[in-house]
């Protein structure tokens, strides 16, 4: 049985929807919000990381003309 159909049959309410507080985002079109930055705190160290791997990889400063 959907959820929807118990919670009729118990008299409660629709679930309301948990909808983003639009003042936790960086930016109102970006789906990241602060709260979830803060979760993973080294996710920007671990992207440099990468970035600077695959630049150096890739050839490095001897590429650039």
């Amino acid at each position: 049985m959907g959820e929807a159909k118990r919670r009729e049959e118990l008299g409660l309410p629709p679930r309301q929807k948990n909808e983003l507080n639009k003042s936790d985002r960086y930016l109102s079109w970006l789906p990241i919000t602060k709260s979830r930055i803060k979760k993973y705190p080294y996710m920007g160290v671990a992207t440099m990381a990468l970035g600077a791997i695959i630049f150096l990889v890739s050839g490095g400063a001897n590429s650039i003309n």
